[in-house]
């Protein structure tokens, strides 16, 4: 639509000349020049006329043109969205198939490859299986010649053992047998009146025999009771040897381990060892200590004493009867040589 703007503004406009002029006083000429200068100021309005009438009407069909436009882009996205969602569906139907696809051929591949692993094993299981059978049969056979063998060898020895015994007792075993055929032919011969007094008399060398061997037992024990009671005498006199009944400051001991070493580069390796319930102490200090001490061979005594512990720990450690303990224990003990250790 057509407006109309107005504007006033005051203009200041400068100004400046000069005049000439001439004349004549008295009969005398006379001239001269007067300059001026100044500003004049002017109050100035405008109105403007703005005619959008032709403006307008292009922006009506440019509107038009637009609007058009908009909908044809509208329809076209529409058709494109369409196309983009058809096409989608269609190419995610086509993963979807060609993944369970694959996801089929490869687990019917792996069923197929664990049937025949499957089947493999079960034939190995069954051929193991008849292995073991046989093996059972074997080792039954085995146990019955093995076992009818060393029944065969304890009865040989309960055999000899016998015979030993016999031997070695064979005057009770002849008197027994004398005893025996006595009794008989007292009982079947005539001398059946003389029972009364052989009845008495055995009786009297049985309750004699009964007595000797009921002190004989007696006096075992009391032997074996004096040696324990001894024995704990002992072991009670070395505890109170060793034993301090009063609470004093003392001062206690504990064994500390110095071991050098030398490996194929000829690098020397110092280390210490102490019991875990010491406080730890500083180990370069120790080490320097060590050195400074003057070093000798482990005396006889000492050397009893460590040997016996050793062999002790060794036993309790290695106690087993396999091949690989029984190496390891001897090695340990083949490597233990007194002759070759120090002590301060």
């Amino acid at each position: 639509m057509s407006y109309r703007r107005s504007f006033h503004k005051q203009i200041a406009v400068p100004y400046t000349g000069h005049v000439n002029y001439s004349g004549s006083v008295d009969g005398k000429p006379y001239s001269g020049t007067v300059t001026y200068s100044g500003t004049a100021y002017e109050d100035v309005h405008v109105n403007i006329d703005v005619e959008t009438t032709p403006f307008d009407d292009s922006i009506v069909q440019c509107n038009k043109s637009v609007n058009v436009l908009t909908g044809a882009v509208v329809a076209t996205e529409t058709a494109q969205i369409v196309s983009i969602d058809s096409n989608a569906k269609q190419i995610g139907s086509t993963i979807v198939k060609g993944f369970f696809k694959t996801i089929r051929s490869e687990i019917s591949q792996q069923i197929a490859e664990l049937t025949s692993r499957i089947d493999s094993h079960l034939a190995h299981l069954h051929s193991m299986a008849k292995r073991c059978v046989e093996k059972q049969t074997q080792m039954q056979g085995d146990y019955q010649r093995i076992s009818s063998h060393y029944l065969k060898i304890f009865e040989d020895l309960d055999n000899e053992l016998s015979n030993r015994i016999y031997e070695l007792d064979k005057p009770a075993f002849v008197f027994k047998n004398q005893s025996d055929k006595h009794v008989g032919r007292t009982l079947t011969g005539g001398l059946a009146s003389t029972v009364a007094v052989f009845g008495a008399e055995g009786g009297d060398l049985q309750v004699r025999i009964s007595a000797s061997i009921a002190k004989k037992r007696a006096l075992d024990t009391l032997g074996k009771a004096s040696t324990f009671l001894v024995k704990q005498k002992c072991l009670n006199d070395t505890i109170n040897q060793t034993v301090l009944n009063e609470s004093v400051a003392a001062v206690q001991y504990s064994p500390v381990c110095f071991i050098e070493t030398q490996n194929e580069e000829s690098q020397i390796g110092k280390n210490l060892y102490q019991a875990n319930f010491l406080p730890q102490m500083q180990t370069e200090k120790m080490i320097s200590d060590f050195q400074a001490k003057t070093w000798s061979n482990v005396s006889k005594d000492n050397a009893e004493k460590i040997g016996r512990y050793f062999n002790a720990e060794i036993s309790n450690h290695y106690s087993t009867g396999d091949t690989h303990t029984s190496r390891v224990r001897e090695n340990i003990v083949r490597m233990l040589n007194f002759n070759s250790i120090k002590s301060v």
